[in-house]
């Protein structure tokens, strides 16, 4: 039975209304079982661990306390916006299930809170309760639902000097009065959340001791209020001395589906980890090395800006919108603006207490499972750590611009290939960043391996999350591609080790393929390798069968 006709008896009428659909619609199944139905999405709900998120603040002040207090508020601010960003239908399927006071809505409504709406992210997107489209619109909650591809760029040949307000990061597309398409900015279109997202942040600033973040603070109040984000994100690099961290407002573009241009709100509130920032030296100071190193031609060479960068270790204290929906973010490397890049570096943050989570609940268990079993005392949750570390350095190794077209950036030339392509690029030259440590001697031969065992048992985790995610997709990419040259094998018991005679220069030809079609901005080649190995072979499935035991992510809560 299709995901989208698991619909129980009781909520056909209330939900279905809601979202402008009716009983006997075609696209509707009242199930004939429905204690199989209500113990399948309830399955669904416990593959996600629960576990409550805390953040080490012993070493804050009592006002940075209440600082923290206050940023988690102005982030369940992103939160609501979010809702409205993650598809149309998302608030009101939610607000229907909260009126059905029955335990079967309530399963169906933890479901729905974990996704943000009524569509399954690990299960291809599929509609699990609720009338509407069978699998969620690519237009997410940033375009009309009827809008095509053909309709938007025809719009944009026939009026041009539209063509920077519909692809900005920052409006939402509408109907006008006569059917046509629109653009209303961000701070327009979510007023009522907009100004209290910048009362809050303005607050917040009033509690800040530190200059530096109360001055990207203020900043920041101000960019929510115009959409205008290069000054906050310029003032977020030059903070300097501060216990506090904070991501907030439309970051990530994951969720436009259609092109990946609107970027969707989310918060991460976090507290510095001062010791284990310390351990990320080694990462930092090779940054340039590392991109002398990148496999690719080398007239695509740039420049590393290594001198800003700046990589913390950080405890979440609060997750909100976007980053919490489903799987959870595990660390960022931001400003996602090239320009701002360019001239300041870029900010690698790891969330280490999400980290751990995610290493004893789901790694390691997958690990046990399908590694082979010499291996499995290999995996290793240290070396987990710095894959992701240099994960996120690896979003700022190769290019931002294309080459020899410095107004075209790799994201805009990639359109909706550009966010499983850099999920790709980041761990693929997070492997082979290890490698050129390893050649530095600044790596011994033991954490190399270790690091490899751990990325093959990560791969799956990431593989999970669907072809319909990015990093999934990333993650297949590399699984299919490194399986098939012979670069990761299964032994005679069916569990997976590696070549070590050829793991690293297959990882090397796949991170020159990636860096190149990053460098030429070719969509065809993007689209072309998305197509060949960005998929989940029957194989696979065979694999995951074996760990469906294992949580596919966490349920996360956190103390405020």
């Amino acid at each position: 039975m299709k995901l989208s006709k698991i619909i129980v008896t009781f909520a056909v009428a209330t939900v279905l209304a809601s979202c402008g659909g009716k009983e006997g619609d075609k696209n509707v199944e009242t199930p004939n079982s429905n204690s199989e139905k209500i113990a399948e999405i309830q399955a669904r709900v416990d593959s996600y661990a629960p576990v409550l998120i805390e953040a080490d603040m012993s070493h804050l002040t009592e006002r940075e306390k209440q600082l923290v207090a206050k940023l988690a508020e102005a982030g369940k601010v992103c939160d609501d916006i979010f809702w409205k960003q993650s598809c149309s239908d998302a608030i009101a399927v939610r607000d229907s299930l909260k009126t059905l006071n029955t335990p079967e809505a309530k399963i169906m409504l933890d479901l729905v809170n974990i996704y943000y709406g009524p569509y399954d992210k690990m299960h291809e997107y599929r509609r699990f309760v609720g009338n509407g489209a069978e699998k969620r619109p690519p237009v997410g909650g940033f375009y009309p639902n009827d809008m095509t591809k053909e309709e938007f760029e025809k719009y944009i040949a026939e009026h041009p000097e539209m063509k920077p307000a519909f692809e900005s990061q920052y409006t939402v597309i509408v109907r006008d009065e006569k059917g046509g398409l629109k653009a209303i900015p961000y701070h327009e279109y979510y007023k009522p959340e907009v100004e209290k997202l910048a009362k809050l942040l303005d607050e917040a600033a009033e509690l800040c001791d530190n200059p530096s973040l109360k001055k990207y603070l203020t900043l920041r109040a101000t960019a929510i209020r115009t959409d205008e984000y290069f000054n906050s994100d310029w003032a977020w690099m030059d903070l300097k001395d501060n216990n506090i961290d904070v991501v907030i407002g439309p970051i990530e573009n994951y969720e436009d589906a259609l092109y990946n241009y609107k970027s969707a709100h989310e918060a991460v509130v976090m507290v510095k980890d001062v010791e284990a920032t310390k351990e990320l030296e080694l990462f930092k100071k090779n940054i340039a090395k590392m991109q002398d190193n990148l496999p690719w031609d080398k007239k695509y060479h740039v420049a590393a800006q290594e001198g800003g960068t700046v990589l913390q270790m950080v405890n979440v204290a609060y997750f909100g919108g976007d980053c919490q929906k489903g799987t959870k973010t595990i660390a960022a490397a931001l400003p996602n603006d090239p320009n701002v890049y360019e001239v300041k570096g870029g900010k690698k943050s790891m969330y280490k207490n999400m980290m751990e989570a995610k290493f004893d609940k789901i790694v390691k268990p997958i690990g046990e499972v399908l590694m082979a079993e010499d291996l499995r005392a290999d995996i290793d949750r240290k070396t987990m750590i710095s894959f992701v570390t240099l994960h996120e350095v690896a979003h700022n190794l190769g290019r931002g611009f294309v080459f020899n077209n410095k107004d075209l950036t790799v994201r805009k030339a990639l359109k909706e290939k550009y966010s499983p392509i850099e999920e790709l690029k980041a761990d693929i030259l997070s492997m082979y960043g290890h490698k050129t440590l390893f050649d530095l001697k600044l790596m011994d031969e033991k954490t190399i391996h270790k690091t490899t065992v751990t990325y093959i048992a990560g791969l799956f985790r990431s593989m999970r999350f669907g072809s319909e995610a990015a990093h999934g997709v990333g993650n297949f990419i590399q699984f299919n591609y490194l399986f098939e040259n012979g670069a990761s094998v299964k032994n005679d018991k069916g569990l997976y080790t590696y070549n070590k005679d050829t793991f690293f220069a297959k990882v090397g030809e796949l991170a020159k393929i990636v860096l190149e079609i990053q460098a030429e901005g070719d969509y065809g080649k993007a689209s072309d390798l998305v197509k060949k190995y960005g998929y989940n072979s029957d194989a696979l499935k065979a694999d995951f069968e074996k760990i469906k035991h294992v949580p596919s992510d966490l349920n996360a809560r956190y103390d405020y």
